[in-house]
């Protein structure tokens, strides 16, 4: 029942972050529901395994792989599903403490939390890079491998 409610409200979150960086009005359902699937995936890794760095990191892994899937499928941009998704995974809480802990000039305390924060922001970002990267590589070697194929039946019609 905690899982059912954190989706509803990340996918709300996410909606509403949606239409905050306006994206077209016929994705935003489909990037909220993106976005409470992944909320929900990390939960259950931060719950079960308790790193939130690998939370973070396979979270807006699968994130940027159904945000590229959606986007062959509903032709927009990727982004269009990322953002509202990825939103949820910013490390909100991390950046909050930082700032208390310099006004209250605790500085060992706010150096740490800074760190956390960027290593957070880290995960997120090399997930999303990582499944980018992964999908632009596939298309690349769908198209390589059609022309080397070509390329051997020209040679054997010329022989």
């Amino acid at each position: 029942m905690k899982y059912l409610l954190e989706f509803v409200v990340s996918v709300l979150s996410s909606i509403g972050f949606g239409l905050v960086f306006s994206i077209p009005k016929k994705t935003l359902l489909v990037s909220g529901i993106n976005g409470g699937i992944c909320w929900i995936i990390y939960k259950f890794i931060l719950n079960n395994l308790g790193n939130i760095y690998l939370a973070n990191f396979i979270s807006s892994m699968i994130i940027a792989i159904l945000s590229e899937i959606l986007a062959r499928k509903l032709r927009f941009p990727a982004s269009v599903f990322i953002f509202p998704g990825i939103i949820n995974l910013c490390p909100g809480e991390a950046i909050y403490n930082t700032m208390k802990f310099f006004i209250n000039n605790e500085t060992v305390n706010a150096i740490t939390s800074f760190y956390k924060a960027v290593a957070i922001a880290g995960s997120i970002a090399f997930g999303v890079l990582l499944a980018s990267s992964f999908s632009k590589s596939l298309k690349s070697y769908r198209t390589r491998s059609t022309k080397r194929t070509n390329y051997l039946r020209r040679r054997k019609k010329h022989d």
